[in-house]
């Protein structure tokens, strides 16, 4: 890998993580594409569709925390194929398996803060198809993902008093409805249709003068 490569890795992932990781992409012969964000996903997975690599994106918007957890989590799934085809669930029992076994081949420590290793460690004891869906986990690494002052504006939907109307994603306007297990089931108001929203999920809360 050349020092041009790695100073493009340093933008994206935690400096304690490059050394594995520039091993990591050639060993499997990994074409790494940073793209901008997309709300649907984090990353995905591309069998060898670029000149001959295997093509994995990340969201380049995503934190260094969030960007080497997606990472290692399409290289589990670079590995799964590998080695087992296409016979297996994709996010079985062999997916857990290898991402477990990336992610504990780090210096975790070293890399994440206590606040985000705590809940990680309890991700890994069973890893679900993206991080979103452990509570915990996504509030920890919410906490990095923006900037201190937009943070300010900004209220998670699990912190909002009960009734509150928000604006989510400029001005679409929703009021927070009851809990459902771990999501909040919220109405927008415009349309009437009814949305779950994840509880780590930051939002504006809407004031009288707006």
């Amino acid at each position: 890998m050349t020092e041009e490569q790695l100073n493009i890795l340093r933008k994206y992932f935690p400096a304690p993580a490059l050394p594995s990781v520039a091993q990591w992409i050639p060993r499997h012969g990994v074409y790494l594409c940073i793209t901008r964000a997309r709300r649907s996903k984090h990353g995905d997975f591309t069998l060898a569709p670029v000149r001959g690599m295997h093509r994995i994106t990340v969201n380049g918007s995503l934190h260094p925390y969030a960007f080497l957890l997606t990472f290692v989590h399409e290289l589990a799934h670079l590995r799964v194929l590998k080695r087992y085809g296409s016979r297996v669930m994709p996010h079985g029992a062999e997916w857990k398996a290898e991402f477990r076994a990336l992610m504990l081949a780090l210096d975790l420590r070293a890399i994440y803060p206590p606040d985000v290793l705590v809940p990680l460690a309890d991700y890994l004891k069973n890893p679900k198809a993206s991080s979103d869906r452990h509570t915990a986990l996504a509030m920890a690494l919410e906490r990095y993902s923006q900037p201190e002052a937009r943070k300010a504006e900004m209220t998670l939907v699990s912190e909002l008093p009960a009734g509150a109307h928000f604006l989510f994603r400029g001005q679409r306007e929703f009021v927070l409805g009851e809990k459902r297990r771990r999501l909040y089931l919220c109405t927008e108001i415009d349309t009437g249709r009814k949305y779950l929203f994840q509880p780590h999920i930051r939002v504006k809360l809407k004031t009288n003068d707006e």
